[in-house]
């Protein structure tokens, strides 16, 4: 990466974690970083941009969630080989979500992921079926090697909507899923509860039970609430006490 002197944001309506999105994009689009190269470090990023780790690790997040980056345990970030979200489509790094738009999301995420579970039941081929498990299978390889599982959980829920054989069905959960991950990692799911919780998703619809399926998107999307509440609340209340102890 060639790019090394510091970047100054000025006063934009977009957040610090979208204009740090954009400035990594536009260094991919310029050829700064290519295809598998790997991104300065965290420590550095801060550096550049002159932000907090948080504002850097949701836009490293979110990146990872919308496929033009890749975590490597351990080892940082790297520029996917073959992203397949266009850098150009500013709607996508637009919607970054905040805090009070991910339950609305959310929200707007179980109305559809139910549909598109029946839907997915009534019309799936045998294709469909054994990609389904081979997502699964994957999940639950990566969980064993101890990998981050977001990318594997995501495309659990990208087959299923394949299976529904609906193209709005797939394009609405490609556009939504990134964005609501930048900020569900936020959460701090345990990997076995995560893994857990998509098997029996998965389970649902290789059974065929539609009202089975239609509990277990509940009941996912409703511990990821929880979670995120929980995690969320932590952090201000962590916050206040730092800034107490600052007054005293």
């Amino acid at each position: 990466m060639k790019k090394s002197s510091q970047v100054s944001f000025g006063k934009s309506k977009k957040t610090l974690t979208q204009q740090i999105i954009e400035e990594i994009s536009s260094d991919i689009r310029e050829g700064e970083l290519g295809p598998g190269e790997k991104l300065p470090s965290e420590k550095e990023l801060r550096e550049r941009f002159d932000v907090g780790r948080s504002s850097i690790r949701e836009a490293l997040h979110a990146l990872v969630a919308l496929g033009v980056l890749e975590s490597h345990a351990g080892k940082g970030y790297y520029v996917s080989d073959n992203y397949s979200l266009p850098l150009e489509n500013s709607l996508l790094f637009d919607l970054v979500l905040e805090e009070e738009d991910f339950y609305d999301m959310v929200e707007l995420r179980e109305v559809l992921e139910k549909q598109i579970g029946i839907m997915a039941i009534q019309r799936a081929t045998e294709e469909n079926i054994q990609r389904v498990k081979l997502a699964v299978k994957e999940m639950q390889e990566a969980l064993e090697r101890g990998e981050e599982l977001i990318n594997f959980t995501t495309q659990i829920h990208v087959e299923l909507a394949r299976a529904s054989h609906n193209s709005m069905a797939v394009r609405v959960m490609e556009l939504l899923l990134p964005l609501i991950v930048s900020k569900a990692k936020q959460a701090l799911i345990p990997p076995e509860r995560d893994c857990r919780e998509h098997e029996r998703l998965a389970r649902a619809f290789l059974v065929g039970d539609a009202e089975k399926m239609k509990k277990e998107v509940s009941d996912h999307l409703d511990y990821l609430r929880e979670r995120f509440t929980e995690v969320h609340d932590e952090k201000a209340e962590g916050g206040r006490s730092q800034s107490n102890g600052d007054n005293e």
